[in-house]
């Protein structure tokens, strides 16, 4: 057998164990979330509080149409002592940009980054409204798959 046939019988043999090998079932009507409407792209924009609310995060559209968030308050956030540059470890953190370059796309929020101060590290991020008044925020590295989701809430 050809090494491309090996593993197209792998693959489907990989789908039929883990699905069962059966087909979706067809459906009359869509589901909700399919037929709801997407929200507009300043959604985003406002105050958010961190799961646990630990911090509050203004997200703030900037000139090039992408978000920004600014920590803005929640308990006394300090320096940031775990900055990577040495120069940057006494700034205070309570306005400072946390999260930037988040891109609306289609409902979603896509291509950002996030400083963690707590490690001083910097991650990939995206976010989603799931309702009114909450919004699913992921960190990850390098792909979605490898990251940490939150569910933050509108504080205004």
């Amino acid at each position: 057998m050809s090494k491309l046939a090996s593993i197209a019988t792998l693959a489907l043999s990989s789908a039929l164990l883990l699905g069962g090998g059966h087909a979706p079932a067809a459906r009359a009507e869509p589901h909700a979330q399919e037929t709801a409407t997407t929200p507009p792209p300043d959604a985003i924009a406002g105050e958010w509080w961190t799961e646990g609310n630990e911090g509050r995060i203004r997200f703030v559209r900037s000139p090039d149409g992408t978000y920004t968030g600014i920590l803005v308050g929640g308990g006394d956030p300090g320096t940031d002592v775990n900055n990577k540059d040495p120069a940057l470890r006494k700034r205070p953190l309570l306005g400072s940009v946390l999260i930037w370059h988040l891109r609306p796309d289609d409902g979603e929020y896509v291509d950002g980054y996030v400083y963690n101060p707590r490690n001083g590290e910097t991650y990939r991020m995206k976010a989603e409204l799931t309702g009114k008044t909450t919004l699913k925020v992921r960190g990850y590295l390098g792909i979605s798959l490898l990251g940490q989701s939150q569910t933050w809430t509108r504080a205004n």
